[in-house]
């Protein structure tokens, strides 16, 4: 079952720093580019899954070679990041992330959530620094 923290609104995403009704400053506005976090190559073969512990929105969803993370339910709080052993999980304005910004966002409607870890590959250490995995992704759903 998905863990329900109720609404996140924009004025709780760490990243806006907007006014609001409460602070007198008329109506709240969202901000113009709401940021989020990218699951990147580095994940692919890899899937190590600490990161689906602490994401504490269950934005994580399983595809059979890596995750992804959806760019609407990431309220941008950070905490996947430093989890992630191989290092595959950058915010969206970091250069190298541009490239999995729409992948993350496509497979994140076809595959199904995830908030458990579950086992990594057998191989994910012999992958886990590999470059160039790009052609190794498959679109195939995972077993959340």
């Amino acid at each position: 079952m998905r863990r329900m923290l109720g609404h996140v609104g924009l004025a709780a995403a760490p990243n806006w720093r907007g006014g609001g009704a409460a602070n007198g400053r008329g109506p709240a506005s969202p901000p113009e580019a709401q940021l989020t976090y990218v699951v990147t190559e580095n994940c692919i073969k890899c899937k190590y899954m600490d990161c689906v512990e602490v994401c504490p929105v269950d934005c994580f969803y399983v595809g059979e070679n890596m995750l992804v993370i959806h760019p609407d339910e990431c309220i941008d709080c950070g905490v996947c990041e430093p989890e992630c052993p191989a290092e595959a999980i950058l915010p969206d304005s970091d250069d190298k992330a541009t490239p999995w910004v729409e992948l993350n966002r496509t497979y994140a409607t076809q595959w199904p959530n995830i908030t458990r870890k579950g086992e990594a590959p057998d191989d994910a250490d012999e992958w886990k620094d590999k470059p160039g995995k790009k052609d190794l992704f498959d679109p195939a759903p995972g077993k959340a």
